[in-house]
């Protein structure tokens, strides 16, 4: 016959109360542990280093003739871009596309917002549903 841990007396609250506990000694050990210092001063150590490295190898890029060149060559594509007519056009095409984006906006939200009543007159009231009107019975004259 096995034994069977002996549950009486206890709920799932303090089980879970004492595993939860327990869970937080462990991360506060483990984070405080003089191996998780060291390895957290070896990874900015590193990072540092890595940083350092790809600075001076841009730096290095930037100033060679080829860097150059393409920088010149960059700035001329985008002063002809900005002159071409190619771009005014597109420019022009989406100006009178959001110009009518907007209008039909603006239509949408009038159809949309409440109309205000007029200081003059009663508020308006919804109509009910028109409902078949009954025949007039004809009226009798008095006697």
């Amino acid at each position: 016959m096995s034994e069977e841990p002996k549950v009486e007396g206890r709920s799932i609250t303090e089980e879970l109360g004492k595993l939860g506990k327990q869970m937080a000694d462990a991360i506060k050990a483990a984070w405080e542990s003089e191996d998780r210092r060291k390895l957290q001063a070896e990874i900015l150590d590193g990072l540092q280093k890595f940083g350092d490295e790809v600075t001076v190898a841009l730096d290095k890029a930037g100033q060679s003739d080829t860097a150059k060149d393409l920088r010149v060559k960059a700035e001329k594509v985008a002063v002809d871009v900005r002159a071409s007519a190619v771009a005014e056009d597109v420019r022009k095409g989406i100006i009178s596309g959001l110009d009518v984006l907007n209008a039909e906006m603006s239509k949408l939200v009038e159809k949309l917002e409440p109309k205000p009543a007029p200081a003059d007159e009663a508020p308006v009231e919804p109509e009910a549903p028109a409902e078949p009107e009954a025949p007039e019975a004809p009226v009798a004259p008095e006697a």
